[in-house]
């Protein structure tokens, strides 16, 4: 498990100085669920399995992906999240692309606010802004152990002003038996100056263990949980299960709910979901309430 020590210590030497010091990140689009399934579980991405969605979490798990995936995300009706992801198995590994939009109407022109708390997206504002991310990954299994990076294109707008940076994401994941563990350092790179602010990137490392689907009775039970370490310094638990039905082959009915500590905001801890499963089509939805301020409804599609 030696690369996933050193892994660690270069995020702790390529990441910014004053780590601990600033509260203030940006964009907030690297910071919101990119995964329906991940976010009816907590925020804690399962690491077993070959969802493309992986990209937005830690690309060592594309060694062998296929498929894509689509979902739509409403914050009350001020802000709009939409993620799309498309993965194949490429040369002796896994390639994947990833975009993350996000479209809402901030108060003031100030990316501060809207960058420090998810639940300002529900309040509408006068001022137009949106943040994209494009990412390309490559991940592949070297003596056991799977590796990935992913670069990034990050563009934030806010009315007139505009800055644009890259950023990467590494990854490391090993098998153990049933348990997927994995390692992600994400979001390696300079921040943005959007007229007179300026927001380092939101970097983080997120330690990860997902167990593959166990049989109990005529459940499919799947437990996942992580743990990250933001720039700030705070440390964000997560944990999620999920329980699938499958009363016909090819027809499964599945269940989600997961918690995690919410440091700032007025996001509730929980969070829950369902999807469906019909062939090679997977139909997807996630609940997050926010407390006093409204509720975030995701739908996704993801096929294979």
């Amino acid at each position: 498990m030696r690369p996933l020590f050193t892994l660690a210590i270069i995020a702790m030497l390529a990441a910014d100085p004053a780590w601990a010091q600033s509260l203030r990140n940006g964009p907030i689009v690297l910071e919101l669920p990119a995964s329906t399934r991940a976010l009816a579980l907590g925020g804690a991405f399962v690491l077993a399995g070959n969802d493309p969605d992986a990209i937005f979490y830690n690309p060592a798990l594309l060694r062998q992906t296929g498929g894509a995936g689509i979902a739509v995300q409403r914050y009350g009706s001020a802000s709009t999240l939409g993620t799309v992801s498309m993965g194949r198995d490429w040369s002796t590994g896994g390639l994947a692309i990833g975009v993350q939009v996000l479209a809402y109407r901030a108060s003031a022109f100030d990316p501060t606010i809207v960058s420090s708390d998810e639940a300002m997206l529900l309040q509408p504002g006068l001022i137009g802004g949106s943040d994209l991310v494009a990412s390309l990954a490559y991940a592949r299994t070297i003596k056991g152990i799977h590796a990935g990076v992913s670069t990034k294109i990050i563009e934030q707008r806010l009315g007139a002003a505009r800055d644009a940076t890259a950023a990467l994401d590494l990854g490391l994941a090993k098998d153990i038996g049933d348990v997927t563990i994995g390692l992600a350092v994400q979001n390696l790179g300079p921040g943005l100056d959007i007229d007179v602010s300026s927001l380092p990137l939101p970097q983080r490392i997120t330690l990860g263990a997902s167990l593959q689907s166990q049989q109990v009775g005529p459940l499919d039970l799947v437990v996942t949980a992580a743990v990250s370490r933001r720039r700030d310094a705070q440390i964000v638990p997560a944990s999620g299960v999920e329980i699938a039905y499958w009363p016909i082959r090819g027809r499964t009915f599945i269940g989600r709910v997961g918690i995690r500590r919410v440091p700032n905001g007025g996001a509730s801890a929980i969070s829950f979901g369902a999807a469906f499963t019909g062939d090679a089509i997977t139909v997807e939805y996630a609940f997050q309430e926010f407390d006093g301020s409204g509720a975030a409804h995701r739908v996704g599609l993801r096929w294979r």
